[in-house]
Parts: structure tokens; C-alpha cells; sequence
């Protein structure tokens, strides 16, 4: 028998769920670009902003993977400055 303890996921698997789902999204849109460059590459028009939202939805989502994915290692953890008040520790009685 399974507890609930047991099947819930941790910080870590939560932030590396949520990195690999950004990659996966990543990766679709790099798709999406190699179908815009065929297009492109055949002598149809592309609008700049079809070609710039790709780009943009590419470089977002490498910057947000990337540092779930950072964030998923204490040791990375520990090296960003957090003040415990902003997350209202230390406020226990």
C-alpha cells in the first residue's frame, strides 16, 4: 500500500518536472522554427513578428528551464540570497 507521503513529489522532482516540461516546450517551438526557416527557405514570406515570436518564445522558455532546472540542486540552492522574512520565516511563535 501506497501513502500519501510516499507518492508526493519533492521540491527537487517538482522543480524538475516543471524544467523538463519548459525543454518540452522549448523544443517545440525550436521545431516550430526549423517549419518557419522551410518556409522561409522555399521563397514564402515569413512576417517578422511569426520569425520574432518563435525567437522570443525560445530564449523565454531556455531562460525559465534553465533555472528550474538550477534550483532543482540544494547545492545551487544555497548559493542565492533569500531573506526569510519575504517568505515569513521566523514569524513561528
Amino acid at each position: 500500500m501506497h501513502t500519501e507521503a510516499t507518492d508526493a513529489l519533492t521540491d527537487d522532482g517538482k522543480l524538475l518536472f516543471g524544467a523538463g516540461f519548459v525543454f518540452g516546450v522549448m523544443a517545440s517551438l525550436v521545431l516550430l522554427g526549423v517549419v518557419v526557416a522551410v518556409v522561409a527557405a522555399n521563397g514564402q514570406s515569413v512576417p517578422v513578428t511569426v520569425a520574432a515570436t518563435v525567437a522570443a518564445g525560445v530564449v523565454f522558455a531556455a531562460i525559465v528551464g534553465g533555472g528550474l532546472y538550477l534550483l532543482a540542486f540544494p547545492e545551487n540552492r544555497t548559493q542565492i540570497a533569500v531573506d526569510a522574512a519575504d517568505f515569513g520565516l521566523g514569524d513561528e511563535e
